[in-house]
């Protein structure tokens, strides 16, 4: 008779090593977000990744791989280090928009570093205490009607933002309603246009591979395309809702638009004052002339193509950022975004997505006019300043090495 279990096997699934790639980097994106709880990354594990381990697991794992919460982190890095991450991203906000708990999300989210709120207070109050002067609230109240929200995709709220259209950039973004999560953010050449913001629409719609029950806009002329493809979509893929009794796409106020109106302030002070900064401070400088066609049409290159990538880190950060807890409020609180977004049930919400055939999306975009819709410039410029920036070995373009490379590329492009 053969022993029992000759070959070791249990019931049991391999419980990942520390050096798993894809759970070093799972690990590495919840501690960016700021997230210390093991019993919370280990159901997010679960919900985003499919991986399943225990908090007792997860918390060799995290600390097998360094990253450990504010108070050992604070005993274990110099004072001199830690003050300079904080200064750091103090750096990147010349406007002074960014408070205490901005600060602390920014240096986990950019240097995986965890400092407690009294230390990065500290620093803020000795070398910038003007700024929380600066940042005192002050704010017209509008009544609100409390919402009671289903869950996920119940509701998307789209909007465009035209902070940027000082500086020549137009920026259109939605929102999931119940969670506030940022789904979708664009710098495009015009948020006031119908063709782009259908077109982004349904960027959307194709990446989460469904539809919400309900789209909100506000009653501008640049809606009325998205209005119809909400509508249509709905009726051929999910007849059986009644547009009459829950409209496909619903038209509000911006001052009832409310879920991704607030996140416009948000947006403005983590990013949107400091491009217009750093931006002028070129003009100023003497180192861009908007007057000249040729340095327009390299800059209408160039900073869209920064704009992006900063948009896509801010949304993330945003989104990986904890809400504060609210015990009055229907819905979550006390969760980041991502965490309410990836298991609706915590606050008791559930998954409202109505699918769609995907290849239908693609073909209506390309009937479009695919991605070329949403570019500054045309197909030839952008290939040839593209091939010049590839020369110039760039690590990473950012809001303080911009116009410099912007300089470096101008006799390069037209030479």
């Amino acid at each position: 008779m053969p022993p029992h279990n000759a070959k070791g096997k249990n019931q049991h699934a391999p419980i990942l090593k520390a050096d798993d790639e894809v759970l070093v980097a799972a690990l590495r994106k919840y501690h960016c977000e700021k997230l210390c709880s093991n019993v919370k990354i280990s159901a997010r594990l679960a919900a985003d990744y499919d991986i399943h381990m225990s908090d007792t697991s997860v918390k060799r794992r995290r600390k097998a791989l360094g990253f450990t919460s504010s108070g050992p982190t604070i005993k274990g890095i110099s004072t001199h280090n830690a003050e300079q991450l904080v200064i750091a991203e103090m750096n990147k906000d010349p406007a002074q928009r960014h408070g205490i708990h901005t600060i602390q999300q920014k240096v986990a989210y950019h240097s995986e570093v965890h400092l407690p709120r009294k230390f990065v207070s500290d620093v803020m109050h000795i070398h910038a205490p003007e700024g929380f002067e600066k940042r005192e609230p002050t704010a017209k109240k509008i009544f609100r009607v409390k919402k009671v929200p289903v869950g996920i995709h119940e509701r998307w709220a789209g909007d465009g933002h035209d902070k940027l259209y000082k500086i020549g950039y137009a920026v259109w973004a939605v929102v999931d309603d119940a969670t506030g999560r940022w789904l979708g953010a664009w710098v495009v050449p015009s948020n006031r246009m119908g063709e782009i913001v259908a077109y982004l629409f349904l960027c959307l719609v194709e990446e989460y591979k469904g539809i919400p029950l309900q789209f909100t806009t506000d009653c501008g002329s640049e809606t009325t395309k998205l209005y119809g493809l909400a509508n249509s979509l709905r009726e051929i893929f999910h007849p059986e809702y009644d547009n009459s009794e829950l409209p496909a796409h619903v038209y509000l106020r911006s001052v009832h638009n409310i879920s991704v109106e607030r996140s416009w302030l948000r947006l403005r002070l983590d990013w949107g004052d400091n491009v217009v900064v750093f931006f002028n401070q070129g003009i100023e400088d003497g180192l861009y002339n908007p007057q000249d066609p040729q340095q327009y049409e390299l800059c209408q290159w160039i900073w869209p193509k920064l704009l992006r990538k900063d948009l896509q880190e801010t949304m993330a950060f945003r989104n990986g950022a904890r809400m504060r807890k609210d015990k009055d409020k229907v819905g979550p609180s006390g969760m980041s975004r991502n965490e309410a977004f990836s298991m609706p049930e915590q606050w008791g919400g559930r998954n409202c997505l109505l699918p769609v055939d995907v290849s239908v999306i693609q073909e209506i975009k390309m009937e479009m006019g695919g991605d070329a819709l949403l570019e500054f410039t045309s197909a030839e410029f952008s290939a040839r300043a593209q091939a010049v920036y590839d020369t110039l070995g760039i690590t990473t373009l950012t809001i303080e090495n911009i116009w410099h490379v912007f300089q470096t590329m101008y006799p390069l492009v037209f030479p």
